[in-house]
């Protein structure tokens, strides 16, 4: 069987003889058939790459025969043949889903373009398929990294939740990784030749968030200038990923519980529902039934939503983890230096520190480490405790949670790597902003924020 045959239907024999011996010469292997029932059952079995198809067989018409085909083997390209006066006839083809048309008689310099055009596609639509799978290997196997018992759990849902389109919730603080879990769950799924659409429902504005969701038309508010396509319509085909659901408001919640159930939307100014495939994956760092039970998140969407719930654990749940991730983050901002090793001392230091931002924080420390060690490739646990992230988180003495002390952290933490640096480049600002990548004006403000939080 070989996929790249072109199959030549048209029952002038002249006609068919005459474009398989013109292809043959350009070096495409080519088959004919004169009849509509005889192509169809040929690329039953054959797949071919491309079928130049006449629109008036003596057995069926063109139109019959480009359904089946679509039907059959929707990958195959159809290029329709027309006399001049079956034009009109190709161009509707064509919106029935032919690839393209070629006017009889044939001119042999347009055919060879066109059909050299329509491998081009399938070559480079390959091409896309196999980024994709490959893309999906990466957030399967590559970005998400674990092998304790808690992310084996979590690997298990990605697994089972790839296999449907059921609507996923996502449960994890912030800094476990919920969006990659969640691109893991498309690219590894049904849909995964679609488009993976995120948005983050906490980071917009509330009055602009609906029209980043829905779309609007122009004209719909002052300055709707043109018609906007939203993120619904954008993921038509494959995933919408809605993070920080929690934080939607409760008219939002109303629109997304009726989108849920009816599969469609309207835009902002619109008056015509425009129907919607896309499968729904949301993710919170907020207890959703909590919410609920609380009257701050409707009911009848928490349901549509927790079809499949996965949750992610805190680092702090998976500390047997943290080697392994330490070294993913050296790797990943590597940079031509050589590899940090860890003394045990050091290592031990942070696999008991609780990580209060999580991965994020995780890589957000391996970056500053790098950044700081420079050359020096062993770090110490003297090292560590130059960073100063974990004096001021232990547990207070009236129970207060490590979140509360976050912010004073951080300021710690960044304040120490602007003085470090500003040391490594000998006072020239300019050069640690460089190293930092960062203007100056950034680089003074922070240097004043953090003198006032620490």
């Amino acid at each position: 069987m070989n996929d790249d045959i072109i199959l030549v239907v048209d029952d002038d024999k002249k006609i068919s003889n005459l474009i398989d011996f013109h292809l043959k010469k350009r070096g495409y292997s080519t088959h004919c058939v004169f009849r509509g029932g005889g192509a169809i059952d040929f690329v039953r079995i054959h797949r071919s790459r491309l079928v130049l198809l006449d629109i008036r067989l003596p057995d069926m018409s063109g139109v019959e025969v480009l359904r089946e085909l679509q039907r059959i083997a929707p990958e195959t390209q159809v290029m329709m043949i027309s006399a001049h006066a079956d034009v009109k006839l190709a161009v509707d083809c064509m919106k029935l889903g032919a690839y393209d048309f070629i006017e009889k008689p044939l001119a042999f310099p347009e055919l060879d373009a066109k059909v050299k055009h329509v491998f081009d596609h399938v070559r480079l639509r390959e091409e896309v398929s196999t980024l994709k799978r490959e893309l999906g290997d990466k957030y399967k196997y590559k970005s998400i990294v674990g092998k304790g018992r808690a992310m084996q759990k979590v690997f298990q849902g990605v697994d089972i939740a790839a296999k449907s389109d059921a609507n996923v919730l996502i449960e994890g603080e912030s800094g476990t990784g919920k969006e990659l879990v969640a691109r893991a769950v498309h690219f590894n799924g049904l849909g995964k030749e679609g488009p993976f659409v995120a948005v983050n429902c906490g980071a917009i504005p509330e009055h602009l968030l609906e029209s980043e969701l829905f779309g609007h038309e122009k004209g719909a508010f002052t300055g709707a200038i043109a018609r906007k396509i939203g993120k619904f319509e954008q993921a038509h085909g494959g995933t919408i990923f809605l993070d920080e659901i929690g934080d939607l408001s409760a008219s939002l919640q109303v629109k997304l519980v009726r989108v849920l159930q009816e599969r469609e939307i309207e835009r902002v100014g619109g008056n015509g529902v425009i129907p919607i495939n896309a499968r729904f994956i949301v993710a919170t760092h907020r207890d959703l039934k909590k919410l609920v039970g609380q009257g701050k998140f409707r009911e009848d969407l928490y349901f549509r939503i927790n079809v499949f719930p996965i949750r992610i654990p805190p680092l702090r749940e998976r500390q047997e983890d943290i080697p392994s991730l330490l070294q993913y983050f050296i790797r990943k901002h590597h940079h031509q230096k050589e590899e940090l090793r860890f003394e045990h001392a050091a290592l031990k230091k942070l696999i008991e520190y609780d990580w209060p931002g999580n991965v994020r924080e995780l890589e957000n420390f391996v970056e500053r480490l790098m950044l700081i060690k420079g050359n020096h490739h062993v770090i110490t646990g003297a090292d560590v405790d130059s960073l100063e992230i974990f004096s001021s988180l232990l547990p207070a003495d009236d129970g207060t949670r490590y979140e509360e002390h976050r912010e004073k952290v951080i300021g710690e933490t960044e304040k120490v790597l602007l003085e470090k640096v500003l040391e490594e480049a000998g006072g020239n600002v300019s050069r640690a902003c460089k190293l930092l990548q960062i203007s100056r004006d950034t680089f003074y403000r922070k240097i004043k924020k953090y003198a006032k939080i620490v």
